[in-house]
């Protein structure tokens, strides 16, 4: 089965200050997580899956699928800055038969975790930011999607109208209902 992925690396890397050697390894694990875990999580499975589909078989720019891509496009900028978020610790710490490693050079210093949790914040922030306008979004134009029907928006609902990433779950958009 092919994987489909929404964005690409190296639209996340022309975007971003990502340097262009950071390699696929680390960057497409944290494309797939952005994508299948948070786009998933507000988006739901039914249109996830049909944009995935419409992608894998070419048609997102055939008429009639004015819609989906639109959404597509929406979909980048979340997409990019919610993979830089979960890049700093896939990229910082090595899982190894030797346990957790950190690399060391004489000629780089690298972060500590405090900084680089301060990186994955600030980050994650931007992601929120278009995790909001993608809701938004969505919210304003739901009836151009019948994938996202009444079942699957009363299954997705808190997670439309908030892009809040904290672990508290702060009561809507920010407080608002």
């Amino acid at each position: 089965m092919t994987e489909i992925l929404l964005t690409s690396e190296s639209f996340v890397k022309e975007i971003s200050n990502i340097s262009d050697n950071l390699a696929g390894k680390y960057l497409l694990p944290a494309i797939r997580e952005a994508q299948e875990i948070n786009l998933r999580g507000f988006m739901g499975d039914a249109l996830l899956d049909k944009l995935k589909e419409l992608v894998a078989n070419e048609q997102i720019k055939a008429p009639g699928n004015e819609a989906y891509a639109r959404l597509l496009t929406e979909c980048q900028y979340f997409l990019a800055y919610q993979t830089i978020a979960g890049l700093p610790y896939k990229i910082s710490y090595k899982l190894a038969n030797i346990g957790v490693a950190k690399n060391t050079d004489t000629n780089v210093q690298t972060c500590t975790a405090d900084e680089l949790g301060a990186v994955q914040r600030y980050y994650q922030g931007k992601a929120d930011y278009y995790a909001s306008r993608l809701q938004r979004y969505l919210l304003a134009h739901c009836t151009d999607y019948p994938e996202l029907s009444e079942n699957d928006c009363y299954h997705i609902h808190k997670n439309l109208y908030s892009a809040a990433s904290c672990g508290l779950w702060l009561g809507g958009a920010r407080g608002r209902k």
